[in-house]
């Protein structure tokens, strides 16, 4: 919500998917100080360490501006009124189903009998399409025991430490992963949809400046300054949100959420199938979680 600071001026609040602050906090404050020059407006930023209490923040009218998953933004935009605005421009979020190399595991038809995952958080759409990736394999969900790790650098830790057979791995983290730690893992299936983004997405007492904010963001790359903050945050450029891919993402995730794939996988499956497998299908529309 909109603060004053000494001057008196009206001060807005931003704040990004934990994800990435947390692993380019700096880039993220020079592109808060960016947005301020550009708009002319003061903002504040401000982080947060896990999904869960930025998510709960948001949901709790504390902010403005979020740079946003797709889950995430879906559920601001119905709940509160936000908007998306810009993406990454041909940039999407996929998943690597990963182990470690170490393990005897090639494919997914080697996973054992009792399949060890490891997942940051059960209400992220890595988790989702990974589930997906799984059920396309006929991995019945009553095998997944879950490891949630709060992040993706937790995914990470337990494949490297061997105390999962597999992890749901955001393919930005393992892209941006050392040669080393590329080494140490083995890629045993992927998505490729080119669907979901993260997005720039504006509360309402930001709307009067989002067309402002859509152009002053997709237009970074025409300047020497831009062009640098793009590298810093790790990306090439940004582009508007389309009113179509809004309503494919919202689509996708409300039908995720409704319960409808656990509705079916309990009467398909031939096993006793543990809840934690449809943690994320059923949303506690108070608890702060989706």
């Amino acid at each position: 919500m909109p603060t004053s600071n000494a001057a008196g001026e009206s001060v807005l609040h931003f704040t990004v998917d934990p994800n990435y602050s947390g692993k380019n906090l700096p880039g993220w404050f020079l592109m808060n100080t960016y947005l301020q020059r550009h708009l002319g407006q003061a903002i504040h930023f401000q982080s947060h360490d896990g999904f869960d209490g930025c998510r709960a923040a948001v949901l709790a009218n504390q902010y403005d501006l979020v740079y946003a998953n797709p889950f995430d933004w879906v559920q601001y935009a119905q709940k509160l009124g936000f908007v998306p605005v810009a993406k990454p421009r041909n940039h999407f979020d996929e998943v690597y189903l990963c182990t470690s190399a170490t393990t005897q595991i090639q494919e997914i038809a080697d996973l054992p009998r009792r399949i060890r995952v490891a997942s940051a958080h059960p209400a992220t759409l890595i988790h989702m399409v990974g589930l997906f990736l799984l059920d396309k394999a006929d991995v019945d969900r009553a095998r997944l025991e879950f490891i949630f790790t709060g992040s993706y650098q937790g995914v990470l830790k337990a494949i490297l430490q061997g105390r999962v057979d597999v992890g749901f791995l955001f393919d930005e983290v393992y892209a941006c992963a050392s040669g080393l730690i590329r080494d140490r893992l083995r890629i045993i299936d992927r998505s490729d949809d080119a669907f979901a983004f993260h997005a720039f997405c504006v509360g309402p007492r930001l709307l009067s400046q989002q067309e402002r904010l859509t152009q002053v963001l997709c237009q970074m790359e025409q300047e020497a300054g831009g062009q640098m903050l793009l590298r810093d945050i790790g990306f090439s450029g940004f582009a508007p949100v389309t009113n179509d891919e809004v309503a494919c993402l919202t689509m996708l995730a409300d039908e995720y959420i409704s319960g409808h794939e656990a509705i079916d996988l309990r009467a398909t499956s031939s096993l006793a199938i543990d809840d934690s497998a449809f943690v994320v299908a059923r949303e506690d529309p108070d608890s702060g979680t989706k």
